[in-house]
């Protein structure tokens, strides 16, 4: 089923640092139901901080599994970027605009395909939203779960990664395209592990 993207009220519930310059955000729908597929994004709708005449947008994956009450966003915020000087500022109560949903990045119903899933950064977030989401609905197809970051210390969701392979179906791996010496685990870019 299509569903039209509309605009909507929601009040920040939690924000959450995950690493440096990654947080997560938690936003609780006001003035309606939010209905969206795992995998879509929403676009952010805020004042310019810059030219205060016009409205400045940006598209965010969804993070969480679908609920009709609430969504999470997994933002990276970029000094000196537009929209990461909004985030930035964004507090606990505020109520923010946005758009959606938007996106064709969700499984149709008819894939029953094993799944191999591929991100750098937060890139992640609409994995994260598919992934539990079958694991909601007891899905037992396997997903192989790649993750790259940098560093070590740019790692976030590690806990998640380590609860998925909890279910028999699921693998992750990380992979560090900057690794120190004393990193144990997979490394280079995700490509050299297609």
């Amino acid at each position: 089923m299509f569903v039209k993207p509309i605009e909507f009220k929601a009040k920040v519930k939690s924000i959450l640092t995950l690493a440096p310059s990654i947080y997560e955000y938690k936003f609780e729908v006001l003035d309606r139901d939010f209905e969206f597929k795992a995998g879509q994004f929403v676009m952010m709708i805020f004042d310019s901080l810059i030219d205060d005449s016009k409205n400045v947008s940006r598209a965010y994956s969804i993070s969480s599994k679908p609920n009709t009450k609430e969504f999470e966003l997994c933002v990276e915020i970029i000094e000196g970027g537009q929209a990461g000087t909004y985030f930035s500022a964004m507090k606990e109560g505020q109520i923010v605009d946005f758009k959606g949903p938007f996106g064709m990045c969700y499984l149709k119903p008819e894939n029953q395909n094993d799944l191999i899933m591929i991100a750098t950064g937060t890139g992640i977030a609409p994995i994260k939203s598919i992934v539990d989401d079958l694991i909601a609905k007891g899905d037992k197809r396997k997903i192989e779960i790649l993750f790259g970051v940098r560093f070590e210390e740019n790692i976030f969701y590690q806990e998640l990664l380590d609860s998925y392979t909890e279910h028999e179906n699921i693998n992750t791996r990380i992979t560090l395209s900057k690794p120190n010496e004393n990193w144990k685990g997979s490394k280079g870019r995700v490509t050299a592990h297609l």
